[in-house]
């Protein structure tokens, strides 16, 4: 089951890079080509002016959002992440001092770490959702596009966390000591 959900978490953190990448790629030609090279270009020749005003629209349109909206991706990308390092204990950790202590003081402590990570989840999901139902239908600057859709990530990213948590948290139990 996780598995499959790992599957998934790794698409959407891929479409979410490519989509963010895509935007920025076009924002780029739009600056440097469209607006820079085309537009002297159309200025010294008048017969590329249609060409020119014809482009840049089509351009303009879509890099507005461009600057914004891949940045919002990002955050998508770096929790989605999050989810996958965690699920493949990559996550750096110090685990000397656990590992020295006796095994029934090692299982309390990695129980207390995962208490603590769960409270953390529980607080990060409830004010998500508070955020929100306040501020989720304002739309972003560039766009017409709710922050609440870019705001999602963050209850979705607690629950993921979580589930990335539940196998670490029986191992713990289940350890000898």
């Amino acid at each position: 089951m996780l598995r499959l959900l790992d599957r998934l978490v790794e698409g959407m953190a891929v479409l979410a890079f490519a989509l963010s990448s895509l935007l920025i790629c076009i924002n780029v030609v739009n600056r440097y080509l469209v607006l820079g090279l085309l537009r002297t270009l159309a200025g010294d020749y008048p017969w590329l002016q249609p060409f020119y005003l014809s482009v840049r629209e089509a351009f303009g349109s879509v890099s507005v959002t461009a600057d914004e909206v891949p940045g919002l991706l990002l955050v998508w990308v770096a929790f989605l992440g999050a989810y996958l390092t965690m699920r493949r204990n990559g996550h750096i950790s110090f685990d000397l001092l656990a590992e020295a202590l006796p095994a029934p003081l090692r299982k309390a402590v990695a129980l207390l770490n995962a208490a603590l990570i769960t409270g953390f989840l529980l607080v990060l999901l409830w004010q998500s959702v508070r955020m929100i139902r306040v501020s989720g239908r304002t739309e972003i600057e560039t766009a017409e596009i709710a922050q609440g859709w870019f705001m999602l990530i963050l209850p979705l990213a607690a629950v993921l966390l979580f589930l990335a948590l539940l196998p670490q948290i029986r191992a713990a139990l289940t350890r000898k000591g």
